[in-house]
């Protein structure tokens, strides 16, 4: 009988994952998962759909504006209008400004980098969206796991505490009390098979799956991958994080709209033809002009408009690196966590763990045989069942902790 409650544990849990066949949560799958929610979120579609329009507004920008062509008729004698002619064509054409299409092909190409930066946080927002479901799905299959195999170890404990009870000196209360817990242990394991299906249709969701799509049990890592350090993370941020790659897009745009302003104030040019005919088929005369607009009287509120978009440039200069501390001290504390997770993890799977299990078998034996108490063997099977957990948990705040990171500074290839 010892012998069976002291293997109880571990091969019944063994069991209970291999049943299901399940699949490891690594970066395999992440990256997969990432793909599927991205390529099939609405928000991204939107996002992909303003970069180009973006791009068209760049085509869009033009060196000549469009051409006047007129006509006008004469009302007078015949005579006066045999002498003078009496049809008027005319056509006029503006002049670019210097460097006018330049500046503003400039903010145009701006304005869609930072589009293009804006689809690519969005994508990689939804994208550990649908990772971190995964993971707390995962975490969902460990948790149902451990429950089960500890359903099955009150299961194996009350037959014992059966078989005791029918010694002419043994007691019936350590069975009852067995009972109830094995009725608790019970409701908890089912509550959580609920919630997994919850869990399931969410991630279906996210992924833009049916709702009752199966999914196969998952699996954490059995250990922690290595976590990157902080400083290294934070240097990348001005090259991969997309917030501060957009603003500095914007802070491009902005300084193009300075030149787009520096250019209006000087004075534009246009060139002109006007004919004059006779209805009768007769040319009469032509000339040829040239018109240029006098800014000078409108130059205060040039030299405001110029002064207005200097400042939105310095503004959005300081915005980079507002949004790069800002972002900095969110790599420090997804790095802190992701470091501090891992080595929780491994303690948790370590001497902690290997203590607590010996615990659990010394006071089994030890209850067996009469040596110990039912309370004594439940609390400490509890820890036991409790530090496994937190394991789990651990591995999987890592992971989250990591998608983090990724979602502030991904790789400089990654979409």
């Amino acid at each position: 009988m010892n012998s069976i409650c002291y293997l109880s544990f571990g091969p019944l849990m063994a069991v209970v994952l291999l049943a299901s066949e399940p699949e490891l949560v690594d970066s395999g799958l992440l990256s997969r998962i990432r793909s599927e929610a991205a390529n099939h979120h609405p928000s991204a579609a939107s996002a992909a759909l303003k970069v180009a329009a973006a791009a068209e507004e760049v085509r869009a920008v033009r060196l000549w504006n469009d051409p006047t062509l007129g006509l006008s008729l004469m009302a007078a004698e015949r005579a006066k209008r045999r002498d003078d002619g009496d049809l008027r064509l005319s056509f006029e054409q503006a002049l670019p400004r210097a460097g006018m299409f330049d500046a503003t092909k400039a903010k145009a190409d701006a304005l869609r980098k930072a589009e293009v930066e804006g689809a690519r946080s969005t994508r990689l927002g939804v994208s550990a969206e649908a990772a971190n479901d995964v993971i707390e799905l995962a975490l969902a299959d460990e948790a149902i796991a451990l429950q089960s195999a500890q359903v099955g170890w009150i299961t194996t404990m009350a037959d014992n505490a059966k078989l005791r009870a029918a010694n002419p000196d043994g007691s019936s209360i350590d069975a009852l009390r067995l009972d109830v817990e094995l009725a608790k242990e019970t409701q908890v394991l089912e509550a959580a098979k609920r919630s997994r299906t919850s869990l399931a249709q969410r991630v279906n969701l996210r992924l833009g799956r049916p709702l009752d799509s199966p999914w196969p049990t998952l699996n954490l890592r059995d250990s922690p991958p290595p976590s990157p350090p902080a400083g290294s993370e934070i240097a990348r941020i001005p090259y991969a994080n997309p917030k501060v790659r957009s603003l500095r897009a914007t802070a491009s745009a902005a300084h193009a709209e300075t030149r787009i302003a520096d250019r209006e104030k000087q004075p534009a040019f246009a060139v002109g033809v006007e004919t004059g005919l006779y209805s009768g088929g007769d040319f009469r005369d032509a000339t040829v002009g040239l018109r240029m607009t006098l800014p000078w009287f409108n130059e205060p509120s040039y030299d405001a408009k110029i002064s207005a978009a200097e400042k939105r440039e310095h503004a959005a200069n300081r915005d980079i690196e507002s949004a790069r501390l800002e972002i900095a001290a969110k790599v420090l504390a997804a790095a802190n966590e992701a470091s501090n997770a891992a080595v929780q993890a491994r303690a948790y799977s370590g001497d902690i763990h290997e203590s607590a299990v010996k615990a659990v078998h010394l006071i089994e034996s030890a209850w067996i045989s009469s040596k110990a108490s039912l309370t004594d063997l439940l609390e400490a099977n509890r820890t036991l069942l409790s530090i496994r957990l937190e394991q789990r948990r651990f591995i999987a705040m890592q992971l989250v902790a990591l998608e983090e990171l990724n979602l502030l500074v991904p790789p400089t290839n990654q979409n």
